[in-house]
């Protein structure tokens, strides 16, 4: 069981972990809400980390030609393969309520109170 004072440590933001791989020298983009996270020729094995806000929605998007996504986790969680999309060279994955909202639906993990913003 946490003490007080371990429950008090609550991060304020996802820690989002993603790894690319390229059987061949391609140009990657990788834009994370609006933030463009990698922009160049990829060449082999990439590891990418960003964070969002914790009541932020997520919306990452990966231009590519030929590039793999291997891995893709929020705070430890595998999300890859089964939540996203690709379509003609473009990766995406979108939620557009925040996040572990979105989880809860999307894993069938029940009932989750709505955050209140003050």
């Amino acid at each position: 069981m946490k003490n007080f004072f371990d429950l008090l440590a609550t991060s304020f933001v996802i820690r989002i972990d993603l790894v690319l791989d390229a059987k061949y020298s391609n140009p990657v983009q990788v834009v994370v809400n609006t933030d463009i996270i990698y922009n160049d020729v990829m060449i082999n094995l990439i590891n990418l980390h960003h964070a969002v806000d914790l009541l932020e929605p997520i919306d990452i998007t990966i231009y590519h030609q030929g590039a793999y996504l291997k891995s893709l986790q929020f705070d430890g969680w595998e999300a890859r393969p089964q939540h996203a999309q690709e379509i003609d060279g473009i990766w995406r994955f979108q939620t557009s309520i925040p996040f572990y909202q979105w989880k809860h639906h999307a894993t069938a993990q029940g009932w989750l109170l709505n955050p209140q913003v003050n």
